[in-house]
């Protein structure tokens, strides 16, 4: 009878081994899957095949997949890395861990081949410890969805039961679309270029920030920061000139991956064909440099933002992307946009001062003397959208001006434009106002004002007239 209570307890014992045994190899054989397949899912193409990584004439591109698993000391204790020819791969590996709680740094960046030259646009360094573990983008720009970078950090335990754990990798950089519109809106160029084309040798999209870099400081979540680099940032470089001479296309597309950063300022600077600066710009330069946009986007993580660049303005703008609005009719409200601009400053002159003043008084404001004369009249030069400015005088002695007349030259639908800023500087009156000719006074109330303001469109004049 002993023997037998042995041999059952002998038995026991085994089964008992083998069942703790079989628990502890499935607390650790905690599987982990790491994907980036949705990590363009939040921004929009303009062609249609930006983000298509193979096959294209962007250029053959692989996706880099990083898993980092820390311990809760922060110390490295396993780390996984694959490449990828395709977005719908994914990461998938063993966990071999003792139980205790873990983070993972999931990272998604890209590695490519354009034109012959290697890309590699984000840099991981010092993954040890996650004190250290950064991330710094590299000196080679290639204007490409491309330069995107994913990153998902995610805590879990290891303990008595199995846990599949799945990260999809989200974009934390946002992505700014750039185009550079060498069209010919103003009707003044070559072969559907911007007048300016031919004459730009070089134009370059600069940011005020420098290298992007990311931080960990030993938390799940990642800081970001812009390090030291001895140049300006350049977002996108084009030559309008080598475009125009072989009649390439007359948009150049570009993206570049930005971090997050509140009031991100831009601007450009270009290099005219050696000596023509002066027949273009007023300062008579061959280098110019813009002012910074007017408008300062705050870049968010996953967002989508578009740069245009209109070289017939030498304007550059920087918005939002509104996935609901074409990008030509983008175009035609910026075109708009600036004209108003143009027109704003143009008027803010406030020609009706000029209404009562003598022929010297005038010619000192407006820096010239007439260029011809009547009995009663004087002309002058205007600049930019006006002409010629025309002042009559009550009688020969032009001591007393009572007209003043700007022929302008702009196309007929831009006669709303001017209307519209008119509107906005001084008072509409019904009174005479007609389809073609619209009616201003220059005071709130007509027993009190002193110029009659008339804009006709029959031969687009803006007459500023005395009331008597």
């Amino acid at each position: 009878m002993k023997k037998i209570i042995a041999g059952l307890l002998i038995i026991v014992g085994a089964f008992v081994s083998c069942t703790d045994q079989e628990e502890i190899e499935i607390a650790y054989q905690t599987n982990m899957s790491i994907t980036a397949s949705h990590i363009f899912d939040d921004f929009s193409t303009v062609l249609g095949d930006e983000f298509e990584m193979q096959g294209t004439n962007y250029g053959e591109w692989d996706l880099n997949l990083h898993a980092f698993i820390y311990d809760i000391n922060g110390n490295l204790v396993q780390s996984n890395e694959a490449q990828y020819s395709s977005l719908e791969n994914a990461l998938v590996f063993d966990l071999d861990l003792l139980p205790g709680k873990y983070s993972v740094i999931a990272i998604a960046e890209f590695t490519g081949i354009v034109q012959g030259q290697n890309y590699k646009f984000w840099n991981i360094s010092n993954a040890e410890n996650l004190n250290d573990l950064n991330i710094v983008e590299s000196s080679t720009i290639c204007n490409s969805p491309f330069e995107t970078l994913g990153i998902t950090s995610k805590e879990f335990e290891i303990g008595e039961h199995v846990e599949n754990i799945t990260i999809d990798i989200k974009p934390v950089t946002g992505l700014l679309q750039v185009i550079i519109w060498d069209d010919d809106f103003t009707g003044t160029g070559q072969d559907g270029f911007s007048f300016y084309a031919p004459y730009i040798e070089e134009l370059t999209i600069f940011a005020q920030d420098l290298k992007q870099v990311v931080e960990f400081n030993g938390s799940v979540n990642p800081t970001y920061d812009y390090g030291d680099q001895a140049t300006r940032y350049p977002i996108q470089t084009h030559s309008p000139k080598a475009q125009y001479e072989k009649r390439g296309a007359t948009q150049v597309l570009g993206f570049r991956a930005l971090l997050p950063q509140e009031n991100r300022d831009f601007y450009f600077e270009l290099n005219c064909v050696e000596g023509t600066g002066q027949y273009l710009f007023t300062d008579g330069n061959d280098w110019q440099m813009s002012d910074l946009t007017d408008n300062k986007p705050n870049i968010e993580s996953g967002k989508q933002y578009v740069m245009d660049l209109i070289l017939d303005q030498t304007y550059l703008y920087v918005d939002s992307y509104n996935s609901s609005v074409d990008m030509f009719e983008r175009i035609e409200k910026y075109i708009d946009d600036y004209n108003k601009i143009v027109i704003r400053r143009t008027l803010n002159e406030r020609y009706d001062k000029y209404v009562g003043m003598g022929r010297n008084t005038i010619e000192t404001y407006l820096n010239q003397e007439a260029w011809y004369t009547t009995e009663t009249t004087a002309s002058y030069w205007g600049t930019g959208l006006i002409s010629m400015i025309t002042a009559r005088f009550t009688d020969s002695t032009m001591e007393e001006a009572n007209r003043i007349m700007l022929t302008w030259n702009i196309e007929a639908k831009q006669f709303e434009l001017v209307t519209e800023v008119l509107s906005e500087m001084y008072t509409p009156l019904d009174n005479g106002t007609t389809e073609n000719v619209k009616q201003f006074i220059n005071n709130a109330v007509l027993e009190q004002a002193t110029v009659g303001i008339s804009w006709d469109k029959h031969n687009n004049c803006l007459y500023f007239d005395a009331i008597n």
